[in-house]
């Protein structure tokens, strides 16, 4: 899939928005710049922002007239692979955008390391409503002894 199909897919992204707001991406520490040529692989690494202030912030936007500064470390076109096979990749969300999108993003799902998470939710027990019938203390030590990732979908009130 493509970055763009995976911001539509995955996080919700309207293309009005995608190409409106989401100005600054990068995949494995490089920015992008074409979002239909450039696909997405297991175990890629993204960051996405809106636009970032400032003569380097505007340099590492997304389709700006200054990109041939940054040419040498941009991502290029790549060769497209489809495939039905499950990929994951890890995904930060900056400034304005994480701000407009978080509620969102988290009531779509995402998933997480389980000691991030409960490291996250640490002295929150109080605020947990129902972890599988457990008390907010014992579903964070259930979260501190599980190996495998989890997903959590939050819903805001």
């Amino acid at each position: 899939m493509s970055v763009r199909e995976l911001l539509q897919n995955a996080l919700g992204y309207a293309d009005t928005f995608i190409d409106e707001t989401v100005r600054t991406i990068f995949r494995n520490n490089r920015p992008v710049d074409d979002i239909d040529t450039v696909f997405v692989h297991d175990g890629d690494r993204f960051a996405l922002g809106g636009a970032m202030p400032g003569i380097v912030g505007i340099v590492m936007g997304r389709d700006n007239p200054y990109k041939s500064f940054r040419s040498d470390i941009s991502v290029h076109k790549d060769r497209k692979e489809r495939t039905a096979i499950p990929v994951t990749v890890s995904m930060k969300i900056f400034s304005t955008l994480a701000v407009e999108t978080a509620v969102d993003v988290l009531g779509r799902g995402i998933v997480v390391e389980p000691v991030i998470l409960a490291d996250f939710l640490d002295g929150k027990e109080s605020m947990i409503v129902e972890g599988g019938g457990m008390t907010g203390w014992d579903f964070l030590a259930r979260l501190r002894a599980m190996d495998d990732p989890v997903g959590i979908q939050v819903f805001f009130e």
